[in-house]
């Protein structure tokens, strides 16, 4: 480990995560995170150090190669474009995009690659109490995946880490001469206990969900928005019980009053140690989808998406399926924040 600037309470280092990967740790505001450059910029560490909780999941040794195949089952990966995409063809205008079926049993295409890849840290700073890492990605003619998506574009992912907790900012520039299309999202898992020592079932997920969108057998949206259950409707109220059955559910999302506060994201609470870990989602993110992996694996993924699944082939407007595109030059931008805070 390299310890490149700070103090004893705000610092940066570098390190190799088992002595194979490069990434940076950083510490400041009593928060401590390890952003993994060569597999996606993925943050795969967040911990609350004064309050001793592990936020994010985060891959063992042993979970090596799962972390390196399967990326998105940990920390905070960004998703290129976001879950799935009905046998891996779209259209816009009057191109079609085919993307290879790496979702065979469905015949889809999911997650997209940008969460395998290698990024550049291109900042490292310390500012006053604050600590800035920027990751950035850049795309052309010369990757592999360029003949599925013919655009020239660069990703960044900038975070902000302070006594505020963590601030992403991720933006993306369209290089290219042509109108691209783009969706956003991340597949954020966190820990259920997040204290070690607590029990599952002393934990609730509150999400300002507004409704769902029925799904089929191969996990896409059938076109039908429905009217939350009642078991659903907890999620605006007391919360649900994160682990205590199989969740794999898409919703819109909108703002609620949460405490008073006027809220978008979700909310995990430890209702027998009073603490609550915080998930504001920008405006530009109107989807979220909530998985928890069969509730068997201690963690829940919180996904947060500028668009629903299988946006560009929906029969219904872009005010609901949040399909977007981006002109020649022109730059998209939206911010996520995660933090810890006493439940009172």
């Amino acid at each position: 480990m390299i310890k490149l600037a700070g103090n004893k309470n705000t610092w940066i280092k570098e390190e190799a995560l088992w002595e194979e990967y490069k990434c940076i740790r950083f510490a400041a505001g009593g928060y401590e995170a390890l952003i993994v450059q060569d597999i996606g910029a993925n943050v795969i560490e967040l911990k609350d150090r004064t309050r001793g909780i592990d936020i994010l999941r985060t891959p063992s040794k042993k979970d090596s190669d799962l972390f390196k195949n399967v990326p998105q089952v940990f920390g905070l990966p960004l998703l290129f474009p976001p879950n799935r995409i009905e046998d891996g063809t779209f259209k816009l205008g009057n191109k079609v995009y085919k993307f290879p079926i790496n979702e065979p049993n469905r015949n889809n295409y999911i997650h997209g690659f940008i969460k395998n890849e290698k990024w550049d840290i291109t900042k490292k700073e310390i500012l006053n109490e604050e600590v800035l890492i920027e990751a950035t990605f850049s795309f052309d003619e010369n990757h592999d995946f360029y003949k599925y998506f013919p655009h020239k574009f660069k990703f960044t992912l900038l975070y902000n880490l302070s006594k505020e907790g963590l601030k992403q900012t991720t933006s993306i520039v369209n290089l290219s001469d042509e109108e691209m299309p783009i969706a956003v999202g991340f597949h954020t898992a966190f820990n259920v206990p997040f204290y070690t020592k607590s029990k599952e079932e002393n934990y609730r997920v509150v999400a300002s969900i507004d409704k769902r969108l029925e799904q089929n057998d191969r996990l896409l949206p059938t076109g039908k928005i429905c009217e939350l259950s009642g078991y659903e409707t907890d999620y605006l109220n007391n919360g649900i019980i994160p682990l205590e059955r199989p969740i794999e559910k898409h919703y819109l999302l909108k703002h609620i009053k949460f405490k008073e506060n006027d809220f978008k994201g979700a909310i995990i609470e430890d209702i027998s140690n009073k603490v609550r870990v915080v998930y504001s989602m920008g405006e530009e993110y109107t989807h979220i989808v909530i998985w928890n992996d069969n509730g068997d694996k201690n963690y829940i993924c919180l996904e947060p998406q500028t668009s629903a699944i299988n946006a560009p082939n929906l029969k219904l407007d872009k005010s609901i399926t949040g399909f977007k595109t981006l002109m020649p030059k022109k730059e998209w931008s939206e911010v996520c924040k995660i933090f810890v805070e006493n439940i009172k």
